[in-house]
């Protein structure tokens, strides 16, 4: 059997299994689309009355089935929902929703998820760069320990704020470019591609996707906050863009 068509048969066999205690579930990712690879894990959704799963104590489940991960998200309608109104899940929310295959629906809670997935828009979510700019502020800090660690030759605390930096800031800039995501996967390559070449090359520098040494890289993670910053700062009240500013001006 090929990968694809094994996997899509583990997810339909789980939905089948848990859909007594489910009141819908979907199949996500890239299971869903057509474009998994051998080592994709098979993401299900599941919505129930309770979030909590009677396994684990927790909304989410990892199970191997047939040499394939599965994960099993379990979540209420309400908290399904308001991913479309939270930007930081939004930008690869709604683009999952849209994709989605819905293995089980019985009173059509999946498929009302996925209609609000393909009407979406970002003007549903107004204060999008407000949130955005408001994610300089916690990082501020970050770049502050950049400098510290480097100046003191702390070098892995130094690597370890810079990844943060790298990672941290490509949600707010999605918002920023109202850009949609299917998955966190798709996240790296659609800000660079929409934030433009200098990001591209410092988030490729600072990440060690461009072979570059350690204080050159971490420069380039604090380019990364000065761009973001630049774009994000003026929607900051005073107070919190004198933080962002002074951050930025480091």
């Amino acid at each position: 059997m090929h990968h694809h068509d094994h996997a899509l048969a583990i997810a339909e066999r789980l939905a089948a299994e848990h859909a007594p205690a489910a009141l819908g579930i979907g199949l996500f990712g890239s299971v869903a689309a057509g474009t998994d690879h051998p080592h994709s894990d098979i993401d299900l959704i599941l919505a129930a009355d309770s979030d909590t799963d009677n396994d684990t104590g927790t909304g989410t489940a990892v199970v191997q089935s047939e040499g394939r991960m599965a994960t099993l998200t379990r979540k209420t309608p309400d908290d399904l929902e308001a991913a479309f109104t939270r930007p930081w899940e939004a930008v690869t929310a709604v683009a999952a929703w849209r994709g989605a295959r819905l293995l089980h629906d019985p009173d059509g809670t999946m498929a009302r998820l996925q209609a609000r997935a393909h009407a979406w828009t970002w003007d549903q979510i107004p204060d999008a760069d407000h949130w955005a700019a408001s994610e300089l502020v916690g990082l501020a800090e970050e770049v502050h320990k950049v400098h510290g660690m480097l100046a003191t030759g702390r070098d892995r605390a130094a690597a370890a704020n810079r990844a943060i930096l790298a990672l941290q800031l490509a949600t707010p800039l999605a918002a920023a470019h109202r850009l949609t995501c299917g998955s966190e996967n798709d996240l790296w390559d659609a800000v660079a591609a929409a934030e433009g070449p200098a990001w591209a090359r410092a988030w490729d520098t600072a990440t060690g996707v461009a072979p570059a040494d350690h204080a050159t890289g971490c420069r380039a993670a604090l380019d990364l906050y000065r761009i973001a910053a630049d774009r994000l700062a003026g929607h900051l009240d005073a107070a919190d863009r004198v933080i962002v500013t002074t951050a930025r001006d480091l």
